[in-house]
């Protein structure tokens, strides 16, 4: 099961995934983000991973999209992620921090 919460707080809208992100969970909610950040002008977009207990590739596949998307939006991403995992995979390609607080 995927939990997604947002947050808009200091002009930064703040994605907080929680649970299993794979193919099953993310296909439901996938429509719903990508419409939520093209429809706003979000500047910064925090998207928090250090909740997630099991990721699969198109888990990675999903974040890669929501990358593009705000790439498309004319929006800043950062991902916020203890493990370094997307960092890695990435090749580098999303700004990494560990702790939401970092960014404020």
């Amino acid at each position: 099961m995927l939990n997604i919460k947002f947050e808009f707080r200091k002009g930064i809208f703040f994605i907080r995934l929680f649970g299993d992100l794979n193919k099953k969970t993310y296909q439901r909610k996938e429509t719903y983000l990508k419409e939520l950040i093209e429809n706003n002008s979000f500047k910064y977009i925090v998207l928090n991973t250090n909740y997630l207990n099991t990721i699969d590739l198109d888990g990675v596949s999903y974040i890669t999209k929501i990358l593009l998307t705000t790439n498309n939006s004319n929006c800043n991403l950062v991902i916020c992620d203890k493990s370094k995992l997307f960092k890695t995979l990435l090749n580098n390609n999303i700004p990494s921090i560990e702790d939401e607080l970092e960014v404020l």
